[in-house]
């Protein structure tokens, strides 16, 4: 099972961490700058990545007909290579950045934690009264402890439950039965047993990078994470280890195979079904990308909710996402703001940045428009949009990921290692886990 948009950061986040840390001496932080001009006028320069960067582009002409004469670079910068350039601007006091950056849902943390007052309060310019039009684990986790609004949601990925519709038919399987991840591992079973083909592969050794991503998704829908909202360790708390414990019963019960691709490569095979498996969990950027790279499976995929850890549980998870934020640094931080209002947070905006970027987006007053419930043929004619919007309905929990997000990633996949490869007790190597990175960075393990 792969989450590509999120843990393909691990490495860039690892050494932008260390870039921060050799030029932070050089640059203290401060509270912030003085605002600058309160006039919508100029020019700003935008920073992104690819198709993020397309549907920014998409948004220009609309916001200079709004406001005439500004003018709107967008610059692709490349992912990972985005996220260095950030960080080392930051470490710099600022200098060097661009107004608006897209900044991912994993990064948020560490670049509020180290540099406090480096990026503009949304709530300067009214952001606040736009926490309705989002869904609330979004908007939540790009704010601070305080209500700071640090950024509006750009992609907010829902976590898509996607399977293969043909093998479950196959095995007489009716996935819509399933409604709990104990109960999908029986499911998976039978159609394994008749089909051949295992519940997902996972790369158990972690030879590649850390692999916690099925452990993060089956934490999450019971409301955890690596740490709470104090920033406290909870990775070993009582919904850690049931996660790890549903991990090492798929791997004892035979339905977990060895990634031996790994990466994009091994993903699109399991498209493809060239390494065939009955199901994965993704963004909900993955339902638009499938049919692009594997359209010879049209009508053999589907798209559902993720089952819940518990009967009655959460069926929603953000699977990473993305902000359009504002240096305090920016020479024209009102035009800045304005831009990434209009792109985000308005219906006109929205529209252009998701046809042309094709990101799944979070302004609600568009999602749940008719124009954004379709048909989609690659899947049976399923409206898959629907299936996200109504997880993004469900109050899923906020993601604290820190400046830390990294170093428990590690730890965590390292214990995973342990008990997928030697049988080794899940309580003992995440109370480990938890340990070696309260040691690694002060912070305190929960007591919940």
């Amino acid at each position: 099972m792969k989450f590509p948009s999120r843990l393909g950061r691990t490495t860039a986040l690892i050494a932008a961490a260390a870039a921060a840390l050799a030029l932070t001496s050089c640059s203290p932080a401060s509270d912030g700058e003085a605002a600058g001009s309160e006039k919508i006028e100029g020019k700003i320069t935008v920073w992104s990545w690819t198709a993020p960067a397309k549907g920014l582009r998409a948004a220009i002409p609309g916001f200079k007909k709004l406001h005439p004469g500004v003018e709107v670079e967008v610059l692709d910068v490349g992912n990972p290579a985005i996220w260095s350039k950030i960080t080392t601007g930051m470490a710099a006091g600022g200098a060097g950045l661009a107004d608006v950056l897209n900044i991912g849902i994993d990064y948020m943390g560490n670049y509020v934690e180290e540099f406090p007052g480096k990026l503009v309060d949304f709530r300067d310019y009214d952001g606040e009264e736009l926490e309705g039009d989002f869904p609330a684990g979004a908007w939540k986790s790009g704010s601070g402890a305080k209500g700071q609004v640090y950024g509006l949601p750009y992609e907010v990925n829902a976590t898509g439950f996607f399977y293969r519709t043909d093998l479950f038919e196959q095995a007489g399987v009716d996935i819509d039965q399933v409604k709990t991840w104990d109960e999908l591992f029986d499911a998976a079973k039978i159609v394994q047993d008749e089909t051949g083909a295992p519940l997902f592969r996972m790369d158990m050794s972690a030879t590649k990078g850390p692999s916690g991503g099925l452990w993060q998704l089956l934490t999450n829908l019971q409301g955890s994470f690596y740490f709470n909202e104090k920033g406290e360790i909870t990775m070993n708390n009582a919904e850690g280890l049931r996660s790890l414990e549903l991990i090492k019963k798929a791997k004892d019960m035979g339905l977990i195979e060895q990634d031996s691709k790994g990466g994009w490569e091994g993903m699109v095979a399991q498209m493809k079904g060239e390494k065939p498996v009955s199901a994965f969990s993704s963004g909900g950027w993955m339902a638009g990308e499938m049919a692009i790279d594997a359209p010879e499976m049209a009508g053999k995929w589907g798209v559902r909710k993720p089952p819940s850890v518990e009967p009655g549980g959460l069926t929603a998870a953000i699977d990473g996402g993305t902000y359009l934020s504002v240096p305090t640094t920016s020479k024209n931080k009102a035009t800045a703001v304005a831009f990434a209002k209009y792109a985000m947070a308005t219906t006109e905006g929205a529209q252009e940045v998701y046809k042309a970027g094709g990101m799944f987006p979070g302004y609600k007053p568009f999602i749940t428009s008719k124009e954004f419930s379709q048909p989609v043929e690659f899947y049976g004619g399923q409206r898959v949009n629907d299936i996200f919007i109504a997880q993004l309905a469900e109050k899923t929990p906020v993601v604290n990921y820190t400046s830390d997000y990294a170093r428990a990633l590690k730890a965590y996949s390292d214990a995973q290692t342990k008990v997928l490869t030697q049988d080794a007790d899940p309580q003992k190597v995440l109370d480990e886990a938890a340990e070696l990175v309260a040691q690694q960075t002060g912070r305190k393990i929960a007591d919940d």
